[in-house]
């Protein structure tokens, strides 16, 4: 039995690190080498068996070992870290250098502690052999760049494959935290930059706009024609001020034209759909491009034939004329049918009751009517006077207010604004 329990505090003693009846000095103070040849890193954590604390130990340690080496390299740097399979990132901001990440390699487990509390994890660092190899590591990733940069301005070659190079080599540079780098973040700018700028010199595209009017709220009038002059692609995205716009094939679409008569189009490159490792690659194409093709188009309120009665024509079109462009004339886009009815009635005491009551139906005028919207409710407009003039006005304005507040919103709605 005693053999049993002998067996159990060693495993628990196993599982927790070495433990010692008195504490390293480490713990509270972390060693500091002399020759300058090591660096060292101290992590602890909580001991508790529901959570990893050993891992959160390491990667503490692990951290203050990042945040040492850095210490020799740049100042004053806030630290940020985590832990993979394949070593350590360390992300950091510093006053020399924007962000950065320095990835640890080579660095050894010194030792373990654990008291009643907490669990203690001490890290060691070659710092001199780290320097060497990362230094010798750069200068290959540089080399190896600077090839992808000349792809990138080599005009014999095509546009994707210039810009494949030139995301090549900024995906690269992020692998390598060189733009954290205070010895390359500025050339690695300089040649980004250039390879850019002289990749949207090269890109030409064609747009073609339409003569024909664009109406607003009917999108399939207006359909226009792009094209690049080569025939390999780099994906391309469309803005619009208003309104919803789409590229599709060799044409942009118009979803739906908004309420806004100038629209601004801009073309842009679809950087989200660049084939890119690097979230961060993406984000410097995307700030730094200035590659744009821009269009701008004149909406016209849609066309409309009135029919109606003569008495209620000018009304209507007055009524209309705030979202629609009436005419009499064929030719229109939208046609708005009326089946109204006027009735008068004069009593034996003379005075007059005027009623007047229907129902609208929106249609689009092309090769065959497409019904777009029909009243389901009667519209009524009714007055009762000694003068028979003020009679119709007074059913006019009663009828014409139930137009404005049910009829004429459910014309706009039921287009495609």
């Amino acid at each position: 039995m005693r053999k049993l329990l002998l067996l159990l505090s060693a495993l628990i003693l196993a599982s927790c690190g070495a433990r010692k009846n008195s504490p390293p000095s480490w713990i509270s103070g972390k060693p500091i080498d002399a020759s300058g040849t090591f660096v060292y890193g101290v992590g602890s954590s909580y001991i508790n068996p529901n959570t990893t604390f050993q891992q959160a130990a390491r990667s503490n340690a692990l951290a203050d070992l990042a945040q040492e080496v850095q210490s020799e390299i740049y100042d004053e740097t806030k630290l940020l870290q985590k832990e993979d399979a394949e070593g350590f990132n360390s992300a950091f901001e510093s006053n020399t250098t924007s962000t950065s990440a320095l990835r640890l390699q080579d660095y050894e487990l010194v030792e373990s502690y654990a008291d009643e509390v907490r669990f203690y994890t001490l890290y060691r660092l070659d710092l001199q052999a780290f320097l060497k190899k990362k230094a010798l590591q750069d200068a290959e990733a540089m080399q190896w760049i600077n090839g992808k940069f000349l792809e990138a301005k080599d005009m014999q070659l095509s546009a994707p494959v210039r810009l494949s190079a030139l995301v090549d080599a900024l995906d690269k540079a992020y692998d390598y935290q060189l733009f954290g780098d205070i010895k390359f973040k500025t050339k690695l700018n300089a040649s980004a930059t250039e390879g850019l700028r002289n990749l949207e010199q090269s890109m030409a595209v064609a747009l073609l706009i339409p003569e024909e009017l664009a109406y607003l709220g009917l999108p399939a009038t207006f359909n226009a024609k792009w094209q690049y002059v080569e025939r390999n692609q780099i994906p391309l995205t469309i803005q619009s001020s208003s309104g919803q716009f789409i590229l599709k094939e060799q044409q942009i679409q118009c979803l739906h034209t908004g309420h806004d008569p100038v629209v601004q189009l801009s073309i842009n490159w679809d950087w989200d759909n660049i084939q890119s490792s690097h979230l961060a690659t993406k984000n410097w194409l995307k700030n730094k491009s200035q590659w744009n093709l821009g269009a701008v188009i004149n909406f016209q309120k849609p066309s409309l034939q009135l029919d109606c009665p003569d008495e209620l024509r000018e009304d209507l079109t007055q009524s209309l004329s705030q979202f629609f462009a009436v005419q009499t004339e064929e030719g229109a886009k939208l046609g708005l049918e009326s089946r109204i009815d006027l009735f008068t009635e004069t009593s034996n005491r003379g005075t007059h009751k005027v009623i007047i009551d229907g129902t609208f139906i929106l249609t689009a005028i092309e090769e065959y009517m497409d019904v777009l919207w029909k009243s389901s409710n009667t519209i009524e407009g009714t007055a009762i006077s000694s003068s028979k003039e003020r009679a119709m006005q007074s059913a006019k304005n009663a009828f014409l207010e139930d137009f404005n507040y049910f009829v004429l919103p459910q014309l706009q709605r039921s287009l495609d604004y």
